[in-house]
């Protein structure tokens, strides 16, 4: 329908200038309006004023008809990448989410078994600074899947297919995750905030999963 459109475009264009070849030897030979040129012109004159308004009238429609091909074109591939985005964000959360849970737990163990062997000259930074170390690994593949996630979730966020609902539900799942995340991958504070913190941010992380499930 766009090549249509062009080609109807194109005729306007051709149409107007004979009109106005036509239209000026009309208007020159007025004088004899009896004659032969004065009819002629004046014929073809009126003849490619219909055509352009034919052709403008028609190249309208079908620039209208093309745009709409177009718009439904792009909320259905809109719609298509939706769908696999959001199964892709889905499936990084259920497998993020557990593995973050799993990297939390065993830093909580290591810190509080390090409190049970420490003597007087426990010093939390220090144990830290070795829990991190330890779990370098784990920290660095729960950030690079993180990062992944962030990069699904803003992708939703930019779909005009999506629901405003439904972008919220996963940016705020999202949001949880990462506080979780971040949690576990740069620990801060003492050992019972830590512990507490697990215990609300898991139980978060937990409840986002069962709603994006529902979506």
């Amino acid at each position: 329908m766009q090549s249509i459109a062009s080609i109807l475009s194109l005729g306007f264009l051709i149409a107007l200038i004979v009109a106005i070849v036509f239209g000026v030897k009309w208007y020159k030979s007025r004088k004899d309006k009896s004659g032969d040129n004065y009819k002629k012109n004046k014929k073809r004159t009126i003849v490619t004023l219909v055509v352009m308004a034919v052709c403008l009238i028609g190249g309208s429609m079908a620039q209208n008809e093309a745009d709409e091909e177009e718009q439904a074109a792009i909320e259905a591939q809109d719609k298509k990448n939706y769908k696999g985005e959001k199964e892709k964000f889905i499936a990084m959360y259920s497998t993020l989410g557990p593995a973050v849970e799993q990297l939390s737990e065993k830093e909580g163990d290591e810190w509080g078994d390090a409190i049970d062997n420490s003597g007087y000259d426990f010093d939390v930074n220090s144990t830290i600074d070795n829990i991190e170390e330890i779990n370098s690994e784990d920290i660095d593949n729960v950030e690079t899947v993180l990062d992944k996630l962030h990069t699904t979730d803003q992708k939703i966020q930019d779909n005009s297919y999506a629901s405003g609902k439904d972008k919220k539900t996963i940016h705020d799942a999202y949001l949880s995750l990462k506080h979780f995340a971040d949690h576990a991958t740069a620990i801060s504070g003492s050992y019972d905030d830590f512990t507490d913190e697990h215990n609300q941010m898991d139980r978060e992380t937990a409840d986002k999963l069962e709603e994006l499930q529902d979506l």
